[in-house]
Parts: structure tokens; C-alpha cells; sequence
């Protein structure tokens, strides 16, 4: 029967206090209710059972106990939690348990059964029992869903946690929270008939779902269960995979900014900043965008950072942009050598192509790149190639700049500018070959070039270091010139030649003419070793005998680059107020490459590589020889027969590589030289018939010379000044229409890149007015 709440606690007092044998139940909706009715009855001698006094921790209700009390009971008794408890059993118990409550019968016995939202089941049982039956009428009260969690699982910070399955009845009759989360051993599978909505957590992945729903956009296999535990201890404090990455990040929609610092971020800090990538993306790093999609967990991450680049054409008119990026991050990345050994392994299949997708962050993809140009660079082409390095290996670019030697008589510009292209591609053109053996034979370095000694009276001794770096010889100028540019450096150079033979014996004669007058030889007298010591026996990775590819270059460059430091360090700290380095001879790559030896053979086996041998030891003059100083010196890339075959780099002949050497001059200059095309100068006219188009340029610190590069046009422009601010500068070459920029530079000293001017065509004037 239906009752009121006040109409049916009358009831049970009424039941209480007479002679009965049957139960009675009475069925509650909501939590205030049941309590209700528990503070009514709470005094005297009644006894109240629920379903854990039956129950062992984490085990289900032990039926035989149960009745066993009931039977032996002599108080009245109040039963709260039985029907929440047989609703996890399923349908069928719960009513089958109801049926039974209703058909006990004990002379006096007084059992009043609290029964949950049973009003269903009750109403289903025998008739002749409904006056045992009190529905009270109320407002129902949602039952709660169940998350059965692993014992090993933290707490979550947000929702109602139950040990053990044994509480689970007196939790959902106190209705605080629409989930409950049971710390069980028990399955879902146990309750297979289960009136409640059951989910498991058996693993840290499934109870962050339910913490946090952005975790379902995440796949379980992101993660080892220890980085899902890790992430749920943390989460279940901060509450959100948003607030927690806000916390150690910063930020959700700026993820990228966070990469540069990633070598200091610990194994998990690593991991999480994966997975935060994956709920909210890079949107400002295309790199991070294509990598982080790929990636199916946290170790391959990297792998597809390195790997993105290779899914675009390097064609796209947005390769550079993303190569620029890409190449920035693996930097941030630390370049695990693993990956990069994977991802050069992966770049070839591009063949020809692969040159695009290498860069210079690591020494295996330097020597690759190497490897690369001495198989594909005739392909390629040779435009497109120091295009391509000037992105990819701008070291190696700066080496392959033009350099203006201001010699036209020997037109070293041009024979060096070839000479560096073949020693970097490895093979020596015909055209060149036939050159070197022109020059063998006219051997007019010594009519057009100084000898280094001639210079040394004219260099400031007081103040300055003296760096004599052993073997560099002219083909570094361009990418010395670039080294004294980033660190603020001035150098004038000077172009002499050397004594033959090439060799040190007989070139450092400059060494106690300046030391003498002054100066301080750094690091000492002998010199700083390392570039000939390299040409000579190479390093670990590189030795001509099993590797031909010339991979010893990118150290060449580190050993320069090093030492411009150093001398940058010197002359910002003001020890010295100049410094100058000057080589004793230069040396060849490709005389090695030639491997031509010629029909003369020495006694004592020649000597330096067989450039060079004693005068005594052939009765002949040999052809492209040379006598000096008791020496046949050869002058082509030949060698005489018996010495030692070069490895890497040789010097002691007389080819322009091997004699023609610099001093130069090193200051330290702070202060930017402010160049600048007036406004009034920065469109051009010219006549295409007439060859007459100037451009003017304006320096605002006075120069005694300057000269420009313009892009689309060839060759070195120079320019004239009465005053050494403004110079006029006659560009008989440009005959397109068009806009331009221009490099500035001062004795090979650049002072500005990228300034613009715009080209007009007036022969189509002309012609409009005829």
C-alpha cells in the first residue's frame, strides 16, 4: 500500500510492538527517507544490519550467515542495504530475495527490511502479502553508476571512492554522488545480470576516461601503464589534462614555444609534452603538426619529427620554410644519433633528391651530404647545388662564394671558385685539368704575385698576435671572411706566394720577422697544426685509403671557425689591438684525386708525396717542373714516382692551391658601417642599347673603396667616389627590367646584404615616342 512517510513509520512502530511473525518491507525512494526512518528508530533495542555485516572485505554477502542471524535473532532487527546489495546481482535476485523476505515467518520475529526504489519488485510478489508491504510515497532519487578500479590505482581527486564491494549497498543508499568508484578485485563479469551501469578501470589509461573525457581522444598504446599512472596521480590533483599541462607548460595553444627547452625535460616531462601535443596540437609548427600525427607513441616522436620533412616536394614553394623549422627542432631535439643514423638511412631512397632533405646538424648527415654531391651533383647541376647548400650547409656555401682576389692577370677569382666546387664535389673537370697543366707550364704566379715576404715590413707588429695557421691556404678566404663577419671582425687581406718547394721548412720565415718586431705568436711559434695534421692523416671517419668521399672538409671549417673565436675573443677583450694569420702554403685535394704519377722515379723515393723531389737525384729537367732551392718541383698533378701516396690533401708542388697563400689582417670593428641606397636612387633606368645603368650607394662612414654583388648578374661591381661616401657604380650588365638585390662589400668584407632597388627599361619609352 501507498503510504506517507509519517503514515508509515505509525506502521512499523505499530508492528514493533505487537505479536508478529512475518517481515515487514518498506520501500524508500531517496536517501532523506531512509535516514529518515533509521534516526526515528534508532533508540531502544533495535538492532539495524546492513550488508557488510555479513561480508568479508571485497567479497559478496554470505547468504548462510545471514539467515543464520535471522533465525537466532530475538530484538528487533532493520535490514538497510539488501536490496541495493541483490540489484548488483541482477533482476532475478533481487526478486527472489524480495519473495523470500516476504514469505519468512517466526513467532516473534519483528524484521523490517528498508527496501530501495523496490516498488517495481514489490508490487510483482504474492498478493496475499501486500499488507506486509509499506511503499512510501517520494521522490526517486537516480541511481548511481559504478567504476570498479584496480586496487593499484591512485584515488581520483574528484568522486566518491569505496573499498571494496562489500559498501557498495550503504554507499548507494546515501545517493551523495552519481558515480562511485569500488577499489576491487572483483570484474565486471561477476555481475553479468548487474541493474547498475558497470564500467572497469583496470588500468590507470581507463580511469583517466573517466576523470577527464579528453582522454578518450587519446589511444591507450601512447603510453606504458607507468606513464598513465604517472599522468593520473597528477591529474587526479590538478583535475584536468588542461590545467595540469597549463601547469608545467604555460599553455595549451602555444605547445611549440616549449621545445626549445626539451634536453632539460625529464623522461615523463618528455612524454607528457607528447601526449599534450596530441589533445591540443602545434598550430604554429607545421614540423610538430605532421609529427605528432604520425607518431603512434612517445619514443617514435622524434623519429617523425626527423622523418616529416621527407613526405613533401622539395619543389613545394613552402619546402624551405618547413626545412628552416624542422631543422631548428631536431637542433632543440639534441640529434640522438640513433635517429639520425635512421633518418639518413631513410633519405636515400629520395636518390638524387636526397641533398634537399639533409642538413648540417649532425656529422653523419655532413658526411652524407658529401656523399650525396660526389654521386648526384653532375646531375643536380651545379647552380642548383650551391643553391640548395646555401639552406642545408651554409658553412659549406660560404666556403663556395666567390672571392675577389683583384689579380686578373692569373685570373685566380675563377680558378679557385672551380678549384673549391671540384674538391667539394670530388672530381676534377677536364676543362680544369687542362688548365692546371697550362699554368704547369707558364708558371707566372711569381711575375703577378708578391712573395710573402716582400708584406711583412708593411704589417703593424706592436699589439698584434700572430696565428700561423700551417697549410690554409686561399680557398678559405670566403668562408674566413663570413667567420670575421658574425663576430664583428674587419680583415684585409693580402694574396703573396709562398717558396717552393711548399713545404713548412721553407715558409715560415715570417715567424721571427714578426715576432722580432713585436708581435706575439699564439698559441706559439710552431704554429696551430691542426689543418695540416688533417690534410696529412685525416681524422677517425675519413681516410683516403677506404673513403674517398672528402667528409674531412666540415672539419676543415670547424678548425677555422674555432680559431676566428678565439681571435675574436682576444681582440673584443682587448689583449691584442689586431691580430694577423698567415699561412706557410696551401695544399691540394685535387692532385690526390689525379692519381698520375709520372715517368721519373728518385732515389730516395721523392719526398712530400712525390711533389717534389731533389735536383740531384734526376739527370733530367722534368716536364711542368719546376727547380728551386735544390728541388724539381712539379707544378701539374703529377708525382714522381716512388714517394708516398697522398691520403687525403698534399702540398710541396707548385700548383696556384698549393702557392698562392694570405696574410690577413684582423681588427676588431663594433660599430655597424650604415650603407644605404639614397631614395632618389632606387629605381633604375637604363638603356639596354646603351649598357647605362648606375646605381648609387651611400655610406655614412667615409671608405677608400667598395664594391657590390648583384643579384642575377655575375661577376663583382666596383665603385667610384670623390668624397667616399657616395659611389657610382656602372652595371653595364643588367639588361632586364626588374627588381634586385644587392650584397655591399669592402675589401671582401661584407657590410651589407639585401638591399633593393627596382630596374626599368627605357628603350620601350623611346620607342612609344617614335
Amino acid at each position: 500500500m501507498s503510504l506517507k512517510k509519517e503514515d508509515a513509520i505509525k506502521r512499523i512502530d505499530k508492528y514493533l510492538r505487537r505479536n508478529d511473525s512475518h517481515p515487514r518491507l518498506v520501500n524508500v525512494n531517496n536517501p532523506d527517507d531512509l535516514n529518515s526512518i533509521r534516526q526515528t528508530f534508532s533508540v531502544g533495542n533495535y538492532i539495524f544490519k546492513s550488508v557488510s555485516d555479513f561480508s568479508k572485505p571485497d567479497e559478496s554477502l554470505s547468504e548462510d550467515a545471514f539467515y543464520s542471524f535471522l533465525q537466532e535473532a530475538s530484538s528487533p532487527v532493520f535490514l538497510t542495504g539488501f536490496t541495493s546489495y541483490y540489484r548488483l546481482l541482477g533482476e532475478e535476485k533481487l526478486q527472489d530475495f524480495i519473495n523470500r523476505m516476504l514469505g519468512m515467518s517466526k513467532p516473534d520475529m519483528h524484521v523490517v527490511v528498508l527496501c530501495y526504489q523496490c516498488e517495481k519488485y514489490l508490487t510483482k510478489s504474492d498478493p496475499r502479502y501486500s499488507q506486509f508491504v509499506y511503499l512510501i510515497e517520494s521522490p526517486i532519487v537516480p541511481l548511481p553508476n559504478l567504476v570498479f578500479t584496480a586496487p593499484n590505482l591512485p584515488f581520483p581527486a574528484k568522486g566518491t571512492v569505496i573499498e571494496g564491494v562489500q559498501d557498495v549497498a550503504a554507499y548507494v543508499e546515501k545517493g551523495s554522488t552519481p558515480k562511485f568508484f569500488i577499489r576491487t578485485k572483483k570484474q565486471k563479469s561477476s555481475y553479468p545480470h548487474s541493474l547498475y551501469p558497470i564500467k572497469e578501470q583496470n588500468n590507470s589509461y581507463e580511469a583517466l576516461c573517466d576523470i577527464d573525457i579528453f582522454t578518450t581522444r587519446l589511444k591507450e598504446a601512447y603510453g606504458a601503464e607507468e606513464n598513465w599512472k604517472f599522468a593520473l596521480s597528477e591529474i587526479s590533483t590538478y583535475g584536468s589534462w588542461g590545467n595540469y599541462v597549463m601547469a608545467v607548460f604555460g599553455t595549451t595553444t602555444n605547445l611549440e614555444n616549449s621545445i626549445g627547452s626539451w634536453l632539460s625535460f625529464d623522461s615523463k616531462k618528455k612524454w607528457l609534452y607528447f601526449i599534450a601535443l596530441k589533445l591540443y596540437g602545434a598550430q604554429n609548427s607545421w614540423c610538430l603538426s605532421v609529427a605528432v600525427k604520425n607518431a603512434e607513441n612517445s619514443s617514435l616522436f622524434i623519429r617523425s619529427v626527423f622523418r616529416s620533412i621527407l613526405q613533401i616536394s622539395h619543389n613545394d614553394k613552402e619546402f624551405w620554410k618547413h626545412y628552416d623549422e624542422r631543422k631548428g627542432i631536431i637542433r632543440a631535439l639534441g640529434n640522438q644519433d640513433s635517429e639520425v643514423v635512421d633518418y639518413c638511412a631513410m633519405v636515400k631512397s629520395k636518390g638524387a633528391d636526397a641533398l634537399y632533405y639533409l642538413t648540417d646538424a649532425s656529422p653523419r648527415e655532413k658526411n652524407l651530404i658529401f656523399e650525396e654531391l660526389a654521386a648526384y651533383s653532375e646531375e643536380i647541376g651545379r647552380k642548383k647545388v650551391v643553391e640548395a647548400l646555401s639552406h642545408i650547409y651554409p658553412d659549406l656555401y660560404s666556403y663556395l662564394k666567390p672571392y675577389r682576389f683583384n689579380e686578373p692577370s692569373l685570373n685566380l677569382d675563377a680558378y679557385f671558385q672551380e678549384y673549391k666546387y671540384q674538391k667539394v664535389v670530388n672530381r676534377i673537370f677536364p676543362d680544369f685539368l687542362e688548365r692546371v697543366n697550362d699554368q704547369a707550364e707558364k708558371r707566372e704566379f711569381n711575375l703577378y704575385l708578391p712573395a710573402r715576404s716582400e708584406k711583412l715590413d708593411t704589417i703593424e707588429k706592436k699589439g698584434t698576435a700572430l696565428y700561423f695557421m700551417d697549410a690554409m691556404g686561399v680557398e678559405y678566404l670566403s668562408f674566413i671572411m663570413d667567420q670575421c663577419k658574425k663576430q664583428k671582425l674587419m680583415a684585409y687581406t693580402t694574396i703573396c706566394h709562398c717558396e717552393l718547394p711548399s713545404i713548412t721548412s721553407l715558409n715560415k720565415e715570417f715567424v721571427d720577422v714578426l715576432t722580432e718586431g713585436g708581435a706575439v705568436a699564439v698559441p706559439d711559434k710552431k704554429g696551430i697544426k691542426s689543418l695540416d695534421d688533417l690534410k696529412h692523416h685525416g681524422v677517425e671517419e675519413f681516410d683516403f685509403t677506404n673513403n674517398e668521399i672528402p667528409t674531412y672538409i666540415s672539419r676543415e671549417f670547424e678548425i677555422i671557425s674555432e680559431t676566428i673565436e678565439k681571435i675574436a675573443t682576444y681582440l673584443r677583450n682587448g689583449t691584442y689591438k689586431r691580430v694577423v694569420m698567415i699561412a706557410d702554403h696551401g695544399a691540394s685535394r685535387l692532385c690526390v684525386l689525379a692519381k698520375q704519377e709520372n715517368q721519373w722515379e728518385s732515389e730516395s723515393n721523392a719526398e712530400h708525396s712525390g711533389r717534389c723531389c731533389p735536383v740531384s737525384e734526376i739527370d733530367e729537367i722534368p716536364s711542368c717542373a719546376t727547380e728551386e732551392n735544390g728541388y724539381w718541383v712539379l707544378a701539374n698533378y703529377d708525382r714522381f714516382k716512388g714517394g708516398r701516396k697522398a691520403n687525403i690533401e698534399v702540398h710541396g708542388g707548385a700548383t696556384l692551391e698549393e702557392v698562392v697563400v694570405p696574410i690577413i689582417e684582423i681588427v676588431y670593428a663594433p660599430d655597424e658601417i650604415e650603407i644605404l641606397i639614397p631614395d632618389k636612387y632606387k629605381n633604375v633606368k637604363f638603356s639596354r642599347r646603351k649598357k647605362d645603368a648606375v646605381l648609387h650607394i651611400f655610406s655614412k662612414t667615409k671608405l677608400d673603396n667598395l664594391s657590390i654583388r648583384v643579384s642575377g648578374l655575375n661577376g663583382e661591381y666596383e665603385g667610384k667616389s670623390a668624397d667616399g661616401q657616395t659611389f657610382t657604380i656602372a652595371l653595364p650588365e643588367l639588361r632586364k627590367a626588374g627588381k634586385y638585390t644587392v650584397d655591399v662589400f669592402y675589401d671582401n668584407n661584407l657590410l651589407k646584404s639585401g638591399l633593393e632597388f627596382t630596374a626599368d627599361n627605357t628603350d620601350f619609352g623611346e620607342k612609344k615616342l617614335l
